[in-house]
């Protein structure tokens, strides 16, 4: 029994303290790249890159960062400003409150982009989850937004169509994530296969396997509430809006191999929902990415950056 007990103590310490350890060391190896912002008692990281009018937006993937969409963000920059930034709690960015809404992170953008870029109106480029964000932020924003870019992104149909089916299972192992996290399983076990597939996977270990992403993430989803009435009051998207809707050629990567199985109706109807967001605006257009997976950015960056070039074309005339 005192065996027992003593590695019930013992291992959770022990990794708690190679966390702890991994991360200070991390965190001088990897400082960060652009600049914090304060945007009310908070800091945002955000790094820019090139020059041009109207600046370009990047709103990442739920655990991505603004070292993401780098190939992209790089083609873009030829041409044009391009911001990138951490939303809170993700990567260099401070934390964030232990409930939060789309309507807070859109809030945050408001903030960041008046204080730290200032030059309106933007073309804002979103994937995955990124795009509840742009969403809303538009919505809220006709005057600050020329145009909008969806990378396989989420939107208000997704959020009411997966809503219903988000399962008390899915809530809580999302919010076991930050403990796993400081124990220090995450970076042991790497359940997203970083190490298989970045060759030099320090960095974005670092970034992610974090209890603060981690806590974030679950902050959203216990947040799901908030989102749906931030939706339901806001102003509707502007009726003709420049909108590019891309999608990726397969599902891979849409649901996270954990919750797959409890949710396989939204990789059938992904094609479907991603056309409805198109049809809402009058200068919509919508088309597959061919050879991509859900982060089309990463498998096809060169068709983001060609979709994101041709916006600035439009708007611009």
């Amino acid at each position: 029994m005192l065996i027992v007990v003593s590695l019930i103590v013992v291992v959770p310490a022990a990794g708690a303290l190679y966390q702890t350890i991994s991360v200070r060391r991390d965190a001088i190896r990897f400082p960060p790249p652009g600049r914090l912002v304060d945007v009310g008692g908070r800091r945002l990281h955000i790094v820019c890159i090139g020059e041009g009018r109207p600046t370009v937006i990047v709103e990442e993937s739920s655990l991505s960062s603004s070292v993401s969409f780098a190939a992209a963000r790089a083609e873009i920059s030829a041409g044009a400003r391009v911001c990138s930034y951490d939303r809170m709690g993700m990567a260099w960015s401070d934390p964030g409150p232990p409930i939060i809404s789309i309507g807070t992170l859109a809030d945050d953008l408001e903030r960041l982009l008046d204080r730290a870029v200032a030059s309106p109106p933007y073309v804002i480029v979103s994937a995955s989850m990124g795009g509840l964000v742009a969403e809303l932020f538009a919505r809220r924003h006709h005057d600050l937004v020329a145009g909008l870019v969806f990378v396989d992104a989420g939107h208000r149909g997704v959020l009411e169509y997966a809503a219903p089916r988000v399962t008390a299972t899915m809530k809580t192992s999302a919010c076991l994530l930050p403990v796993a996290a400081r124990l220090g399983l995450l970076r042991l076990v790497d359940p997203l296969g970083l190490r298989r597939q970045l060759p030099d996977s320090a960095d974005a270990i670092f970034r992610i396997y974090r209890a603060e992403p981690m806590a974030t993430f679950c902050a959203i989803v216990r947040g799901l509430p908030d989102t749906l009435r931030d939706f339901r009051e806001a102003p509707p998207l502007a009726p003709g809006v420049p909108l590019t809707v891309l999608t990726a050629e397969t599902t891979e990567g849409l649901i996270p191999g954990s919750y797959a199985a409890e949710e396989p109706t939204l990789a059938r109807d992904w094609r479907d929902l991603q056309q409805q967001l198109s049809r809402r605006s009058s200068r919509g257009t919508w088309r597959i990415v061919p050879g991509s997976n859900h982060l089309i950015a990463e498998s096809q960056p060169h068709a983001v950056a060609g979709a994101v070039l041709e916006m600035l074309g439009a708007v611009q005339r």
